[in-house]
């Protein structure tokens, strides 16, 4: 009995050791899964998403279908932890809505940033109607509106044939709003004519036309455009260029 003392002893610290080895194995097999599954879930809170970015100042009250067409935004992927809260992928999500804060280069777009436009008309607020300046609805078909490419912000030369003469009514006229399209710089609701702005001294021209006459619009290039010839035309200069 004596002699087997020391066996059993032995056998027992070797059975400690073994089970000691297995519990270390195991503790590293579940930090190892664990540290796996945090890396992963790291990378997952970081893993890039699209989100819309203006790529210039955008103006309070600028409808989102002129920053569209204008390419005032782009797509950018940003790590998931630093997108907005509110920012939008999608830009149908932002048709037909205006701006309803001032938005800076670099900003992500986000729902908050912009609101649907008010049944309530307030174009006489709007920061490109001041002084001198009036707002005046005029209705034209598609082929003399060069509807819908001319859209709300952009700049039209204006001419007008009254009997059988056709001439330079004013030159860049600015589209407050084209037609079924919100004003610009405003939450003014939609109208199917186009809000045109001219001095107050143009009114009566402008109307006379509309009333007595036709107007067609002539669509200037966003940039660089030159000045339009104030030229008249007739039936007797027709053909003299």
């Amino acid at each position: 009995m004596e002699n087997l003392a020391p066996s059993r002893l032995i056998k027992s610290r070797q059975g400690s050791i073994v089970v000691g080895i297995g519990a270390l194995a195991l503790a590293a097999i579940l930090l190892l899964v664990y540290l796996s599954h945090y890396r992963n879930s790291v990378k997952s809170s970081n893993a890039p998403v699209p989100v819309l970015v203006a790529k210039t100042y955008v103006k309070k009250g600028t409808s989102f279908d002129t920053i569209a067409r204008k390419g005032l935004f782009s797509t950018t992927s940003i790590p998931k932890d630093k997108v907005t809260t509110g920012a939008v992928s999608d830009a149908g999500a932002l048709r037909g809505q205006v701006a309803a804060v001032a938005i800076y280069p670099a900003q992500q777009l986000t729902t908050t940033d912009f609101a649907a436009t008010s049944t309530t008309s307030q174009l006489s607020g709007s920061s490109d109607l001041t002084g001198s300046w009036r707002a005046i609805s005029i209705g034209l078909d598609a082929a003399h509106g060069i509807s819908p490419q001319a859209q709300s912000g952009d700049r039209v030369d204006v001419y007008a044939s009254i009997g059988s003469v056709m001439g330079l009514l004013m030159p860049n006229v600015l589209v407050l709003a084209a037609p079924n399209q919100a004003a610009s710089g405003t939450t003014s609701a939609a109208s199917g004519n186009y809000i045109l702005r001219v001095p107050t001294g143009q009114v009566p021209r402008f109307t006379f036309a509309a009333d007595s006459g036709k107007i067609w619009l002539a669509l200037r290039p966003q940039n660089g455009a030159r000045p339009a010839k104030p030229a008249f035309v007739t039936s007797g200069n027709f053909f003299r260029g």
